[in-house]
């Protein structure tokens, strides 16, 4: 498991626009349009409050070469992003999902 935490941050790509960043430190792993953001956001919280069944969740963003892969479990997700990859517990899930709807609406 990665130690670093991930962090969330709104930037303005001069071709794509806004664009959300998850970062490890200062190492930028995945850029998210804001629809992309908002989608991977909703998702969480669905799985994390039992409202969707579903194991898996994947995103291929349009702006980044690395994919986000969660499985779901017991306590929580895995999340690989590359070739790091992090165990957030459900607490840990929703403040990465509120994070991410935060920096679509900064």
């Amino acid at each position: 498991m990665h130690e670093q935490q991930l962090s969330i941050h709104s930037s303005r790509n001069r071709i794509l626009g806004k664009q959300v960043l998850v970062q490890s430190g200062d190492t930028i792993l995945l850029r998210l349009t804001p629809i992309e953001a908002s989608s991977l956001s909703f998702a969480l919280v669905a799985v994390r409050d039992g409202v969707s069944p579903e194991r898996e969740i994947y995103m291929s963003p349009i702006a980044s070469d690395a994919a986000f892969d969660g499985a779901v479990h017991h306590a929580g997700m895995n999340i690989t992003i590359g070739v790091m990859v992090w165990e957030l517990d459900w607490v840990a899930l929703g403040m990465l999902a509120t994070a991410l709807a935060k920096a679509v609406d900064a």
